[in-house]
């Protein structure tokens, strides 16, 4: 196999992200929800035959790191390679399998040149609703078997015709047939976009030159990553941190120990230490644990391109069975993001010393809300938003304001004027949250203000945490303010941090208020401190 000259090289691998960008317009542009042409809650990638990422588009980091796993492990469910066909198309949402929760759906097409197998195309996508014991998967599970319909990799396409028999099962599993039907075709039809993309690279430049273009790509990215390890000094670095409670035994912390030991060029990552599996819904799967810390180091340790198959070969992550980052039937993963994102912020930290000048402070944990809607005729309208808020400062810098948390990436938020057009709500404020910022040489980013105003009776769901670990200061920095939400009702104000199905009236409010991010280094002259900008 002779390794293709370093311009047909760069000419195949930037093909192949243009493929995987296709893909994404593809699925944005055809799907039904806001959640994903609007959020953009979606992730793509393309494989090579052994599922090694040869080319991923923008989109969510924490779906980004596991997208081959996913496939590898259905692959194996499904009999082998010489289980599948062109024309195929596979969808799953196990938990177990892929790691995230079940709301997010992955689908992926094997793609054929002729008869033989040269690689798979895969999306992932949040959907609306799959059948939960609450509308839109709500925030209180306690099994898996409360999270809805629970897919291993089954084929919704064969010879390019649909399974209706599949279709006719999501269907009757849903609230919302039409927008859980049409976001999935999306994804197939993106999936299907990116098996033609890639026939033609194939198609031009012939078997033998992709698999040796695929090759020297993950030879590349994997050297980039030893040398950027090799300039961390050796040896073992901590961190601990906990969820304030998993939403079921409140006040009951769930800790994350972390411990990250560098080896030359090799990074090794263990979480022993780490809480059990709990009640509630932060259970994450194993294969999105892996995915998290590798998108922390990715943060860290940087990379002139996207990652592909090279790029963690010189990474190994141990997760010890039976904590709750390894998620097993039936612990529920309903709110698995929380747990990633704590993290994925404890790997950073844990290497702050080691390298000052690319760690940043605690950013804002995730902040999740929900409002359901029904009508006369049973039919629910469901608003779900993850919530921006601030990033930690650096050496350097300041934090970043009213950003998405490390998981979500691409991830965007609700524009007013979609949510008033869309939903039966009013915006009464949306701007910074002032004062939330950790003080420091270098301040945190801002969180946000968010004011619903409801024009109908809702039912709320609301998760926020990072109390007890709030985002934490860095070289004398202080720690960012922390989340809570405010009701105003008929029956006064409340705050709240979390809630499950609270009946809310119209004319009531809700009002999200996002955590700040730590600031860097002790705080000097007030002007250096202070954040700056409007409310509104």
């Amino acid at each position: 196999m002779t390794k293709p000259d370093p311009a047909t090289l760069e000419i195949i691998r930037n093909r192949l992200l243009a493929a995987a960008e296709d893909m994404r317009v593809t699925l944005v542009r055809s799907a039904y929800t806001p959640t994903i042409y609007e959020s953009e809650d979606c992730a793509i990638g393309l494989l090579d035959r052994n599922a090694e990422v040869i080319a991923l588009s923008t989109g969510l980091p924490i779906f980004l790191g596991n997208l081959g796993q996913a496939v590898v492990e259905s692959v194996k469910l499904r009999g082998g390679p010489q289980s599948m066909r062109p024309g195929d198309v596979y969808l799953l949402n196990d938990a177990y399998l892929q790691g995230a929760h079940m709301q997010d759906c992955t689908s992926f097409a094997p793609i054929f040149a002729g008869t033989e197998l040269i690689g798979y195309a895969v999306a992932r996508a949040h959907m609306v609703d799959l059948g939960s014991n609450e509308p839109g998967g709500g925030m209180a599970s306690t099994s898996i078997f409360h999270e809805g319909l629970r897919l291993g990799p089954v084929r919704i396409f064969a010879d390019d015709q649909p399974c209706e028999d599949m279709f006719d099962v999501l269907r009757r599993n849903t609230r919302s047939k039409d927008e859980l039907v049409g976001d999935v075709l999306a994804m197939a039809a993106a999936v299907r976009a990116g098996s033609s993309r890639l026939g033609e690279i194939v198609e031009r430049w012939g078997m033998e030159t992709f698999d040796a273009a695929c090759a020297a790509i993950f030879e590349y990215s994997e050297q980039e990553t030893r040398a950027a390890i090799r300039a961390i000094p050796d040896g073992t670095y901590l961190a601990s941190g906990a969820m304030d409670d998993d939403g079921i035994d409140v006040g009951v912390p769930v800790v994350i120990s972390v411990a990250v030991t560098v080896a030359g060029d090799e990074i090794s990552v263990d979480l022993a230490g780490t809480g059990p599996i709990v009640r509630g819904a932060i259970n994450c799967g194993v294969a999105q644990t892996v995915s998290s810390v590798r998108v922390a180091l990715r943060l860290l340790i940087g990379g002139s391109r996207p990652p592909d198959g090279g790029t963690f070969r010189p990474v190994s992550v141990t997760v010890p069975r039976g904590c709750f980052l390894y998620a097993e039937e039936p612990a529920a993963c309903g709110n698995y993001a929380a747990s990633a994102v704590l993290l994925m912020d404890l790997v950073m930290r844990a290497l702050a010393d080691a390298v000052p000048e690319r760690a940043c402070a605690g950013q804002y944990g995730d902040t999740i809300s929900e409002m359901v809607w029904t009508d006369s005729s049973g039919k629910h309208l469901m608003l779900g938003e993850a919530h921006a808020g601030g990033w930690g400062a650096g050496e350097g810098y300041h934090g970043a304001d009213a950003t998405i948390d490390l998981t979500n990436g691409q991830f965007r938020n609700f524009s007013v004027e979609l949510l008033e057009s869309r939903y039966p709500v009013v915006i009464e404020e949306y701007g910074y949250r002032e004062g939330s910022a950790g003080a420091g040489r270098f301040r945190g980013g801002r969180g946000i203000v968010r004011r619903y105003r409801l024009e109908e009776p809702a039912l709320l769901y609301l998760w926020m945490d990072r109390v007890h670990t709030p985002p934490w200061g860095l070289d004398g920095g202080q720690d960012g303010a922390t989340a809570f939400a405010r009701l105003r009702t008929a029956d006064g104000v409340e705050d709240v941090l979390k809630c499950e199905g609270r009946q809310l009236q119209a004319g009531d409010e809700v009002t999200i208020y996002t955590a700040g991010g730590g600031g860097y280094g002790a705080p000097v002259a007030e002007p250096t401190v202070a954040a700056t900008g409007s409310a509104r």
